[in-house]
């Protein structure tokens, strides 16, 4: 059971991963902005009116994808292994 746990925490990472290389001109978008915002934050700018406003952001098409990209490859792929680690090695 944890081997099967492992290789299906594998292949989620790949799943997510996969996920975020259909979607990198998305990603690509986004760090643009976050570069706006973080730039007017450290000039202490009272207007952020070069940053996209938050329905921009929801309308863009694949932002679900590189979210659930992040979610697979960063967060339930790992910790399958990790459970799948901790099974194999705890002493029954």
């Amino acid at each position: 059971m944890p081997k099967l746990m492992a290789v299906v925490g594998g292949l989620i990472i790949c799943a997510g991963l996969d996920l975020l290389w259909q979607s990198r001109n998305q990603i690509h978008f986004w760090l643009e902005e976050y570069a706006k915002f973080f730039a007017a934050i450290w000039r202490r700018s009272s207007t952020l009116g070069g940053v996209a406003s938050v329905e921009a952001l929801l309308n863009r098409p694949a932002s679900v994808e590189v979210l659930l990209g992040l979610g697979l490859a960063l967060i339930v792929g790992p910790l399958m292994l990790a459970v799948s680690l901790t099974l194999l090695l705890y002493p029954h």
